[in-house]
């Protein structure tokens, strides 16, 4: 029976509370060569994820009005509510951990009444509505995956509240969380958790990390439920000789 007092969700956001990536989605609908090929430079360590996100914006040359107006059409992905609710009941704790921005977050969350603590990088933007970014710097300079400065060092966020004695269950979706599931392989302790889909699925079973699937954050909190009345259970008695 696992006895943990303190307990929080750690959750992507783009593409696993917003039901797709802001940032990628414009991409693909403004720039989708430009877009790939400064993905592809940053998968092979040739410009940092900050660069990226810079040379990315750059090519949209998008201004706030037009931002604002993409980001209300962007539903929040199914089941999102639900887990709200069980994590409540079940007493999880629930931090947003992005490699985006914290002005997507506080938008969609603001239409529905919502406010979240968040780790995040910050967009701004100035006089003329051009985006202007301040990035998170607690990266690793000895992590050899990406090109630094990472937008945000996810495992380092995860050691964090691990240092508080917190069991944490983390939920994401893409290439951004690879790091992060490394850190679980490695260092994850008694009653950790690791949701995922899509790329990071793969990658995890590839890799052969300990996983749980999901399709939507209603399986999450499904499982949420589960594993809570499972572990209220008293230890099976032991068998006489």
């Amino acid at each position: 029976m696992l006895t943990l007092a303190r307990q929080v969700i750690l959750c992507d956001f783009d593409g696993t509370i917003s039901a797709f990536d802001v940032t990628n989605t414009l991409c693909r609908l403004h720039i989708p060569k430009r877009w790939a090929e400064l993905e592809q430079a940053w998968l092979a360590r040739e410009i940092s994820a900050t660069e990226c996100y810079e040379q990315e914006y750059e090519a949209l040359g998008l201004r706030k009005e037009e931002i604002d107006a993409f980001l209300e059409q962007v539903p929040l992905a199914e089941g999102f509510f639900e887990l709200l609710e069980v994590a409540k009941e079940l007493g999880w704790e629930f931090h947003i951990l992005s490699a985006g921005f914290d002005y997507y977050i506080e938008r969609l969350l603001g239409r529905h009444g919502l406010r979240l603590p968040y780790t995040a990088n910050r967009l701004s933007f100035d006089a003329a509505g051009k985006p202007v970014f301040a990035f998170l710097q607690n990266y690793d300079l000895q992590c050899g995956r990406y090109k630094a400065p990472c937008a945000g060092c996810k495992p380092a966020t995860w050691r964090e509240w691990k240092g508080r004695g917190y069991r944490v269950a983390y939920i994401g979706d893409g290439t951004t969380d690879f790091c992060l599931a490394d850190a679980f392989a490695a260092e994850r302790g008694e009653g950790d958790l690791l949701f995922a889909k899509e790329t990071l699925l793969r990658y995890c079973q590839e890799k052969r990390i300990p996983v749980h699937p999901y399709r939507s954050l209603a399986d999450v909190a499904e499982h949420l439920r589960q594993l809570a009345a499972q572990e209220m259970l008293p230890p099976a008695p032991a068998c006489r000789p």
